[in-house]
């Protein structure tokens, strides 16, 4: 072999073996709206399937509620009920709460969203192990996204999230990330579609966790009710 190749060959072993892929397939459906003026609600219930999408990783019903604020900006918060089955036949129940700041804005034909989030699962034997630590920790996650919003009945847009343990011995700050692509189709009667393609990285481990995730997502909003004016 070349003297010139080793180096390569090397690169090359530590890129593809010193890593761990997986491939998931997310599936959710949401219902929202608003109950009075700039507060709404929302209940959303998802199916994750990991492990090449082969087996359950986590079903969960999620609560949520949104408030509106002005110049752009919103707070909101949910709780989230989990099922997650193992390989010895438990079933493990898992809660997490988590609260979001929000600001967005549109400017030519883009909008651009940015969400803060803090996210806590309260007890280290109700966590999802294969992306969070059995402790039961605080995460930070940064969000932005940018989509393009003049066209008729399709949104195609962009995201990227970041997330760091802020109780993480190792002090390491942000290790995991998600990039996602995302296209969204209006559907009649306030009906929304969603396709999406994400690549998450986990540097947390010894070996980088790497884990492709392609979704479906169907969303309805209903219409708040008027007020019939008193004669």
């Amino acid at each position: 072999m070349n003297r010139l190749s080793v180096p390569f060959v090397l690169l090359l072993h530590s890129s593809v073996f010193g890593q761990v892929w997986d491939f998931a397939t997310w599936q959710g459906a949401k219902v929202s709206g608003e109950v009075m003026k700039k507060l709404s609600i929302s209940v959303e219930e998802q199916l994750r399937l990991e492990n090449n999408s082969s087996y359950i990783d986590e079903v969960f019903t999620e609560v949520g509620v949104g408030y509106d604020l002005p110049k752009g900006f919103g707070i909101s918060a949910a709780y989230r009920f989990s099922l997650q089955p193992r390989m010895t036949g438990e079933l493990r129940t898992g809660h997490r709460y988590n609260l979001d700041v929000s600001y967005s804005k549109k400017f030519w034909k883009l909008r651009g969203k940015l969400k803060a989030r803090y996210q806590h699962r309260p007890s280290p034997y109700l966590t999802n192990d294969r992306l969070e630590p059995e402790s039961g920790p605080v995460i930070i996650r940064l969000k932005c996204s940018i989509e393009y919003a003049d066209l008729k009945k399709w949104t195609p847009g962009i995201e990227f999230e970041a997330f760091a343990l802020t109780n993480d011995p190792f002090g390491s700050g942000f290790n995991r990330y998600r990039y996602r692509i995302f296209l969204e189709r209006d559907l009649p009667k306030r009906q929304d579609l969603a396709i999406f393609y994400i690549l998450q990285t986990d540097y947390s481990r010894e070996q980088p966790m790497f884990t492709s995730i392609v979704g479906l997502n169907y969303s309805y909003e209903w219409k708040r009710p008027k007020r019939k004016k008193k004669d």
